[in-house]
């Protein structure tokens, strides 16, 4: 009985780790597709730094 429990225990854990892997590909794929980078020159001036 608590082998069992264990095992279920353990297939998730490796469920939820692949699952958060799969969606952390899709979005940085979504954050690539969608950049709008701002060059650094035009957000602060030489003299600030």
């Amino acid at each position: 009985m608590v082998g069992s429990v264990i095992i279920i225990a353990i297939v998730l854990v490796v469920f939820l780790i692949m699952r958060n892997l799969k969606d952390k590909k899709n979005y940085e794929k979504y954050l690539k597709k969608n950049d709008k980078s701002i060059p650094i020159k035009d957000e602060i001036d030489s003299d600030e730094l």
